[in-house]
């Protein structure tokens, strides 16, 4: 059944995948066009639908439209100016730096340290690089499952946001979630750092892999759609003047 899903995934090369991050990334930063915007916003969307991840992708694409219209209305938002500045200032934030980080999560979740180890291989990347993101592609995956085991630990004994006992003592329960992730997550960066020495990574001698990574007909459709729905939102909102 896994072979299966991973057939029916939108599977790209690694080096496109760097590629659409650089873009979206930092397009979303140098537009003021709200229409641009959102089309820069859709392409993380599309990638966790390529991905097979619907409920993240709905989720994000989701809080991503409702920044995008508190972006528009902010002027028209009639709460108090304290609160109308948290609002203004989290929906800019969510709409300005959310594509990225999601298209970030779609990399992670789609590329093995194989595939990841293989294409900066093929583009002469130094050691350095290929060594701490051999670990960081290893370590994000195990640090959500430890932070989602230890909700569920937390949930069982009733020190959750939705429950009483929580707001019985809010910092002792922020405690009980932060310490055991903390630790985890210095375990698990030690444990993966020698992980990776062990298996040689450091090793300056040319490594063999038997993962094969090139690029395809569906990398090459990926670049051209992503430049061609970009240049058209572009060029509609730049000489047509819509903001």
């Amino acid at each position: 059944m896994d072979r299966y899903i991973e057939r029916k995934k939108f599977r790209l090369d690694p080096r496109t995948k760097l590629f659409l991050i650089i873009v979206v990334a930092t397009l979303e930063l140098v537009n003021s066009s709200i229409w641009f915007t959102l089309a820069v916003g859709t392409i993380p969307f599309l990638l966790f639908l390529s991905n097979r991840q619907f409920l993240g992708a709905f989720k994000y694409y989701g809080l991503f439209l409702i920044a995008a219209f508190i972006h528009v209305h902010r002027v028209n938002i009639e709460v108090n100016m304290f609160l109308n500045m948290i609002i203004v200032l989290l929906g800019g934030l969510i709409l300005k730096l959310s594509p990225a980080f999601t298209t970030g999560d779609y990399i992670i979740e789609s590329t093995n340290v194989s595939e990841v180890i293989a294409a900066l291989n093929k583009m002469k990347v130094s050691r350095k690089i290929i060594i701490p993101m051999s670990v960081l592609f290893r370590f994000l995956p195990t640090i959500k499952q430890e932070n989602r085991a230890i909700h569920d630990a937390a949930a069982m004994r009733g020190i959750i946001i939705t429950r009483k006992r929580f707001w019985e003592n809010p910092l002792r329960a922020f405690e009980y979630r932060i310490i055991p992730l903390m630790i985890s997550i210095a375990n698990t960066g030690e444990d993966l750092s020698a992980a990776a020495l062990s298996k040689g990574l450091d090793n300056p001698k040319k490594h063999t892999n038997y993962t094969d990574v090139r690029f395809t007909g569906r990398d090459l459709f990926a670049v051209l759609f992503v430049t061609l729905f970009l240049a058209a939102v572009y060029l509609i909102t730049t000489y047509l003047k819509v903001k």
